[in-house]
């Protein structure tokens, strides 16, 4: 159930950080690092460096909690395709 709710989460946000969802959803780093695990081997959550507002650490998260890391979930991307009619 926490999975489902942690997709939803990331589908509605685009993005969040493991602390952030750890704070969201009251539960430890290590279960959301776990589930957020999950999504990423089925290919769903794409995990990124995080820059900080300053930019003086040169992206590396200087100041915030979370591990520096950002999750984003990933959108499915349908391409369009063309379908030539008889004349």
């Amino acid at each position: 159930m926490l999975l489902g709710e942690i997709r939803d989460y990331l589908q509605q946000r685009g993005s969040a950080s493991l602390q952030d969802v750890a704070t969201h959803f009251d539960i430890a780093p290590d279960t959301a690092q776990f589930a957020l695990g999950y999504w990423q081997k089925k290919g769903k959550v794409l995990e990124q460096a995080a820059g900080c507002a300053s930019g003086g650490c040169g992206g590396n998260n200087c100041g915030s909690s979370g591990g520096g890391r950002v999750y984003t979930w990933a959108k499915r991307e349908i391409p369009l395709r063309w379908v030539s009619r008889p004349a």
